[in-house]
């Protein structure tokens, strides 16, 4: 016998109260039964953080049919299995009703209680098997995505630290916007310099410093993108991320690779945030201050989304930061380092920008218990020094 506690959840949505008590009566002996009357109701009972194993609605109710509700409910419980009662016995309606609202099982009703803890159980099974899927899709891309920063951080630290500060600003933006899927732009930001470890050391060498490069160079570094994309394409949804560093070098007006006719709010917003981002690094490269910087990219409007850019020059990062120095004893997790850290014979150990974790603290002790040891003070962000920003800038959206 199922026990409370393991009985599935299911939410059953009709317009006719005493056929749910009748349905609940029949069903709580194998499941948790909840009940809604009407199609808004039942959208109501539906919770992100808390979904359905199984979502079952009558199709005939007023107002919201039960194929548009399921279709609804899809979107805001997409884990959840969908059943569908009805009366009708036309092949084409139900073709219709079973695709619009992405129904697994549909019965024609009347409905014997068998048939219907069946069907249940089938839908429960389903729902199991979609849940384990997508948290092992989830496992899967977590674990390519460390890996994949791991190989950044050893391969080029530079490219690694560049990343960090690109993403520190891009997440700066979108606090000031809305963006749908904001978790596949940031990780965009992260992913688009995993194309540097396709470079020779001298070139990369020379993008780090923000040195002028050779044609044969420029070229090489212009195909990066590419490479970050062919790295990432392969691993489960992640097309969504490879698509935002496909159009990173779009500009706003169309300028730009890829050569496609695609410009304005039509290119990828991600894309659009990816440009800016990477812009602006480069200029600070070049040694700009921020503010410099920022002046120079509004002298360059046609490359950049209005909107993000103005979104942009709300943000602190658009100003000069502040900095102090830390000696090594009292550096922490979360600090953001303003310069290269370095041992005392000047070899360099860390890239400026890169955020402070356990792990670097850690290896940063163990180096200074060397001979060689580490160049003190350390050089980070003080975040108490930045003011809020007041109010938020032009809506872009995604």
């Amino acid at each position: 016998m199922t026990t409370a506690v393991d009985k599935p959840r299911i939410l059953l949505v009709d317009d006719e109260p005493n056929l749910l008590d009748g349905l609940r009566r029949q069903l709580r002996r194998d499941f948790t039964v909840e009940t809604a009357v009407g199609a808004a109701n039942g959208l109501f009972a539906l919770k992100p953080d808390d979904p359905f194993a199984v979502i079952v609605s009558d199709f005939l109710m007023p107002g919201i049919n039960g194929a548009e509700f399921l279709a609804a409910a899809a979107k805001a419980a997409p884990t959840s299995t969908r059943m569908l009662l009805t009366g009708h016995t036309s092949l084409a309606d139900a073709a219709v009703t079973v695709n619009k609202g992405r129904v697994y099982r549909m019965l024609l009703k009347p409905v014997d209680p068998e048939t219907m803890t069946a069907a249940l159980r089938d839908c429960v099974t389903q729902h199991k098997l979609i849940v384990s899927e997508r948290e092992l899709l989830e496992r899967t891309l977590q674990g390519s995505v460390k890996a994949l920063s791991d190989v950044l951080s050893l391969a080029s630290p530079m490219a690694f630290g560049r990343a960090a500060r690109m993403r520190r600003v891009a997440s700066a933006i979108l606090d000031k916007v809305e963006v749908e899927d904001r978790w596949a732009v940031e990780l965009a930001v992260e992913m688009a310099q995993l194309g540097i470890v396709s470079l020779p050391p001298t070139v990369a060498g020379k993008l780090d410093a923000g040195v002028e490069l050779s044609p044969a160079e420029q070229a090489m570094v212009d195909q990066l993108p590419a490479v970050a994309e062919q790295l990432i394409s392969p691993i489960p949804r992640m097309a969504q991320v490879a698509e935002c560093i496909h159009y990173s070098r779009k500009g706003f007006d169309g300028s730009g690779p890829p050569a496609t006719a695609v410009s304005g709010d039509r290119i990828p917003f991600g894309g659009r945030l990816l440009r800016l981002v990477q812009d602006h690094d480069a200029l600070l490269l070049q040694g700009m201050s921020a503010t410099v910087a920022l002046a120079t990219m509004r002298a360059n409007t046609q490359h950049y989304d209005p909107a993000l850019l103005e979104a942009f020059a709300s943000t602190a990062a658009a100003t000069t930061e502040s900095i102090r120095g830390v000696m090594l004893d009292d550096l922490q997790s979360g600090m953001v380092l303003a310069a290269a850290v370095r041992s005392k014979s000047d070899v360099l150990l860390v890239n400026a920008g890169q955020e402070v974790t356990v792990g670097l603290v850690t290896r940063l002790r163990n180096f200074a218990a060397l001979e060689d040891s580490v160049a003190e003070p350390l050089m980070v962000l003080d975040n108490d020094a930045v003011t809020a920003d007041a109010g938020s800038a032009p809506g872009a959206t995604g």
